[in-house]
């Protein structure tokens, strides 16, 4: 039967979600991304781990471990933001879990992929299992597959507990869409700088290898109906416009392009080695958001030209001029705030005028003014609003 409290929840979400002040945010998130937004956005990303640890009154939160507590956690956190951080992140009513994979499918890759993790610690070292050439034989193309009656007890007991109110949703997608990403873990970041170096055709035969196998899965994952349009949103694009019947096809979605790992490539190194792979990873969405903490200045003139950008991370360590250079007009910029210094260092003048400059420098070009990446608070929440307020005070004049 239906649980009271989740329900009451829900209930507050579903009203909330389609109140006019949320229903016209998510119009502002469809100008951002048809490049023709009334006025910079704002945006303050709550993970809703730091929320459960950091903000989450003592006893608030009532159940046990399991499937009502993470609902009962996404529904409260959404609550609390939707009541303290006036950003322009509309409240969305989608309850989201995780797709059970089948117990004995073996590694997706076909090869293990453990970590080193000393007990006393929390650090962990990646055992990256290609050591010789001849071990790219060993991986294997991913396969699609759902644990179906598992994913059958998952969705039976959460429609269960939450009724009718809100509607259930799986995340399926266990790979992302980050090609090099997977090379670094599969063969290990020193061994593929001297890989580019000493023998560039094997890293040039594992990349292919992986995003062959990557194009192969997402494609499996459409043809299985397991595509959904509102799951490749994420924390960067959070409403988008689609057609009616839209939404179960790879070209509806977002790709969430990156190669952070490549960092210490040079621009050349980059433009062989990473871009021709992303771009068959773009080639097959719609829209595409790329993403780098790294400095991206010099590479943006080579990620310009990813099919279907829509959306261009910049981090606190990029400098915005070279990527408005190169990027103005091409696609809209996500400009991030530098998050130890917002929570831990900065005087709210300090704040204030990070925010101006960033937003002065990004003028012309469609941008949301961004403050992510906040894994812990240091008990000072109450700088969550005070960014926000002052961001919103730059964009509004």
């Amino acid at each position: 039967m239906p649980d009271p409290v989740v329900t009451d929840l829900a209930e507050q979400v579903r009203t909330l979600a389609a109140a006019p002040e949320h229903l016209a945010r998510r119009a502002l998130w469809e100008s951002l991304h048809d490049l023709t937004p009334p006025r910079a956005l704002v945006s303050f990303t709550l993970y809703t781990g730091v929320w459960e640890r950091e903000i989450a009154a003592s006893g608030e939160i009532v159940h046990a471990p399991g499937v009502a507590r993470d609902i009962e956690v996404q529904l409260r956190a959404r609550l609390w933001k939707a009541a303290a951080i006036p950003d322009d992140e509309p409240l969305l009513p989608t309850v989201w879990l995780g797709m059970p994979r089948p117990a004995d499918q073996g590694p997706l890759w076909g090869v293990d992929l453990p970590f080193n993790r000393p007990a006393e610690r929390g650090a962990y070292k990646p055992e990256p299992p290609l050591r010789e050439e001849a071990d790219l034989a060993r991986i294997v193309a991913p396969r699609y597959a759902e644990d179906t009656a598992s994913r059958d007890r998952l969705l039976a007991d959460a429609r269960e507990l939450i009724g009718d109110v809100l509607p259930v949703k799986l995340h399926t997608d266990e790979l992302h869409y980050g090609p090099f990403e997977w090379a670094v873990r599969m063969r290990g970041m020193d061994a593929l700088l001297l890989d580019v170096y000493d023998r560039p055709y094997f890293a040039h035969a594992l990349m292919e290898r992986i995003t062959d196998g990557m194009v192969g899965y997402h494609r499996q994952r459409e043809a299985a109906g397991a595509v959904d349009a509102e799951a490749s949103w994420g924390f960067h694009m959070y409403w988008d416009r689609l057609a009616p019947g839209a939404g179960s096809r790879l070209r509806d979605c977002w790709a969430y392009a990156h190669a952070q790992s490549s960092a210490s490539f040079s621009p050349r190194m980059y433009a062989e080695f990473v871009q021709p792979y992303n771009v068959r990873i773009a080639e097959l969405f719609g829209r595409v958001y790329y993403h780098g903490c790294e400095d991206l200045s010099a590479r943006s003139a080579i990620i310009r030209d990813l099919p279907n950008l829509r959306m261009f991370h910049v981090g606190p360590w990029t400098p915005l001029e070279p990527v408005v250079r190169n990027l103005g007009g091409r696609c809209a910029l996500e400009v991030h705030s530098h998050p130890t210094n917002v929570l831990f260092t900065f005087s709210n003048d300090d704040m204030r005028r990070e925010i101006a400059d960033l937003h002065r420098a990004a003028q012309g070009v469609p941008h949301v003014l961004k403050l992510c990446d906040v894994e812990t608070l240091g008990g000072r929440a109450e700088r969550l609003r005070a960014w926000t307020d002052a961001a919103r005070d730059v964009v509004e004049g």
